[in-house]
C-alpha cells in the first residue's frame, strides 16, 4: 500500500516537493510552480488575485496547484510562505547603513566595497539559516555517513568550495575522492562510482558541462546525489536526493561563496561528529 506523503510544513520542504512533482504537472500548474519558485516573497505577501495576475493564470489554477502539493487550499499553502518570511531577520540593513553613514568614505572606496560585500553576505547567510530545514541537513549527513566513498565535484567558480570540503573530510575516517579534470582524470575517477557511494556536487549558473556529465553518470549508476546550487529548478534538479538552494551575496557583479562554504563546513563537521560517536 502506498504511503501518503506528508504535507510540507516549511518552505524548503515545499520547494523539494515542487521539484519532485514538476514533471508530472500540467503546463498551467508548471507555470504556477515556476512563479512560486522564482517569486516566493510575492506569494507570501500578495493576494490570491494579484498572484494569479502576475503568474498569468486563472484563480482556479492556484487552487489546483495547492491541491496538487497536498494542501486543502491556497491559503494553507501560502501560510508556509508567510511563516518563512515573517521570521526573517530584518535589522541587518539598518546596521550596515548606519555604519556607512557614520564613516567618511566614497562610494567606490575599498571601505565602501568592504561594507557592501559584508552586507550582501550577511543577508545571504541569514536567509540561508531560515531556508534550510533541519530534516534536509540530517538527510544529507545520513547519506554521507552511510557512503563507502564520498565523491566531491565542482568546476570553475564552484571548485574552491569542492576543494574545501574534500580537504575538510580528509581529516575524517571516510574515503573521499575529489573529482576534477586535471590530467584528463575525470573519467577514471568517476568510473568506480557505485550506488553504495555518494556524490556531493557544487554547481552554479552557468552550469559547467563537466558537472552536468558527472551528475548524469551518477544518476545512471544510482549514486545518491547531494547538490549545492543556486537554482533548485535547474534542468537536473529532479535527479538530486538532497538539493540545497543557496542565493549568494552579490556586489558589483561578483557573487560570493560564503553560503556554499557555510554549508560545506556544516556537512563536514556534522559528519565528523557522527564518526566520533
Amino acid at each position: 500500500m502506498e504511503v501518503a506523503e506528508l504535507v510540507p510544513t516549511d518552505l524548503d520542504t515545499l520547494k523539494d516537493h515542487i521539484v519532485r512533482r514538476y514533471d508530472d504537472l500540467s503546463p498551467r500548474l508548471q507555470q504556477v510552480a515556476d512563479f512560486a519558485m522564482a517569486q516566493p516573497m510575492l506569494v507570501a505577501v500578495e493576494t490570491m488575485v494579484t498572484i494569479a495576475e502576475q503568474a498569468n493564470v486563472p484563480l482556479s489554477t492556484l487552487s489546483r496547484f495547492s491541491n496538487a502539493m497536498g494542501f486543502s487550499g491556497f491559503s494553507s499553502m501560502q501560510a508556509v510562505f508567510r511563516d518563512h518570511y515573517f521570521n526573517r531577520p530584518r535589522d541587518y540593513k539598518e546596521r550596515v547603513r548606519k555604519a556607512r553613514n557614520e564613516a567618511e568614505f566614497g562610494p567606490d572606496s575599498a571601505a565602501a566595497i568592504f561594507h557592501d560585500f559584508g552586507a550582501a553576505n550577511i543577508e545571504a547567510m541569514e536567509q540561508l539559516q531560515i531556508t534550510v530545514s533541519p530534516q534536509k541537513l540530517d538527510r544529507a549527513v545520513s547519506l554521507l555517513e552511510g557512503a563507502e566513498t564520498i565523491y566531491i565535484q565542482g568546476m570553475r567558480r564552484a571548485y574552491p568550495v569542492a576543494f574545501y570540503l574534500w580537504y575538510a573530510l580528509m581529516k575524517s575516517n571516510n574515503n573521499v575522492v575529489l573529482i576534477d579534470d586535471n590530467g584528463g582524470m575525470l573519467s577514471p575517477l568517476t568510473r568506480l562510482m557505485g550506488e553504495r557511494d555518494v556524490l556531493v556536487t557544487f554547481t552554479f549558473s552557468p552550469y559547467a558541462p563537466e558537472t552536468t556529465d558527472v551528475i548524469d553518470l551518477a544518476y545512471q549508476k544510482k549514486v545518491p546525489i547531494i547538490a549545492i546550487t543556486d537554482n533548485q529548478m535547474m534542468e537536473q534538479g529532479n535527479k538530486m536526493d538532497v538539493c540545497f538552494e543557496v542565493q549568494e551575496g552579490d556586489n558589483l557583479g561578483f557573487r560570493s561563496l560564503s553560503c556554499s562554504v557555510y554549508l560545506a563546513q556544516t556537512l563536514a563537521v556534522s559528519l565528523m561528529c557522527q564518526d566520533s560517536v
